[in-house]
């Protein structure tokens, strides 16, 4: 399944070269991005994400003899053979989770206006859901990913991990310009914990739907979608000059144009027409966010709504 060719789709306008880094800079934006919302909001959201989390499993501790009362159950019938005397495999609960946050950093999330940017909400919903999850005592990792995996930090808990996956997000390089968020699954693929997956991204260019399947067979996956308004609806401007954030391709669009404007409409309607396929197909669960709104609200209904329908069918 192939989302639609459409000229304007991925479109901004030049953008100047980066500044250099500053590490001052890059701290104090860390600490915007942690403390942006109020801080009960915040308990919120850590509230509503660990009530529609997934519940607690069992991993296993040790092998041991078995004793009257044991499950038999849980007999290991290999070992008891070789042993000549009955063992049962013993195992306790698992409260940890980890969260495997998944961010394209590819360049058309650089779309938008400064501080509403689509990179700038997806990376204020990646902080956000690592710090309800750290809060509730899970695991929070992240990986950024544009066709390549630019930079990752495994899962971990507390503080000090929260402040180091703060500053990956703000100060990570980014070497590719393009996109392929499936590259990024092969960690979460592997993890032996259960986990939560959270994939952000802008979902322009098309994504397979087997690796993403495959994952979802091994635990929940959420794939939150980052629209720009202007993605949805062109602007009656006149003609814009655009260039293609990925590609570098540069046009001239007479945004004028009221068929110009309706075909942008229907592509943009089939694109999420798409993507909520791919969803569907891929057994994922889906979120649209636009950059008009702070992601704290459409996150904390999000959650209330799976915590919601989860009792519902508890």
């Amino acid at each position: 399944m192939r989302l639609p060719s459409f000229p304007f789709a991925r479109s901004a306008a030049a953008e100047p070269p980066p500044a250099p880094v500053d590490p001052a800079a890059i701290v104090r934006r860390a600490r915007r991005l942690r403390f942006r919302v109020r801080p009960t909001a915040v308990a919120d959201l850590a509230g509503a994400y660990l009530s529609a989390r997934p519940g607690t499993g069992l991993t296993f501790a040790e092998l041991k003899p078995y004793e009257p009362g044991d499950d038999v159950r849980h007999l290991d019938w290999n070992v008891t053979a070789r042993q000549g005397r009955p063992f049962v495999r013993r195992f306790v609960e698992e409260r940890a989770l980890n969260l495997w946050i998944l961010l394209d950093v590819s360049a058309s999330l650089r779309f938008g206006p400064d501080g509403r940017s689509k990179a700038d909400r997806a990376a204020q919903a990646a902080a956000l859901l690592a710090a309800a999850a750290i809060q509730n005592g899970d695991h929070a990792g992240l990986t950024l990913v544009s066709d390549r995996v630019e930079a990752e930090l495994p899962p971990g808990g507390g503080p000090r991990h929260l402040a180091r996956l703060l500053r990956l997000l703000v100060a990570a390089p980014t070497v590719s310009r393009r996109t392929a968020l499936s590259v990024g699954l092969r960690r979460p693929r592997r993890s032996g914990r259960r986990s939560l997956v959270v994939a952000i991204g802008d979902f322009l260019d098309p994504e397979p739907v087997g690796p993403w399947r495959r994952l979802s067979r091994r635990g929940q996956v959420i794939a939150i979608r980052v629209i720009e308004p202007r993605e949805e609806l062109l602007p009656d401007a006149g003609p814009v000059a655009l260039e293609d954030a990925e590609t570098g391709r540069r046009r001239v669009v007479d945004t004028g144009s009221r068929r110009v404007r309706a075909a942008h409409a229907v592509v943009a309607a089939e694109r999420r027409r798409a993507f909520r396929s791919w969803c569907d197909a891929a057994h994922l669960t889906p979120l649209e966010l636009s950059t008009n709104d702070d992601p704290i609200g459409p996150l904390l209904r999000f959650f209330r709504g799976q915590a919601d329908r989860t009792g519902r069918r508890a």
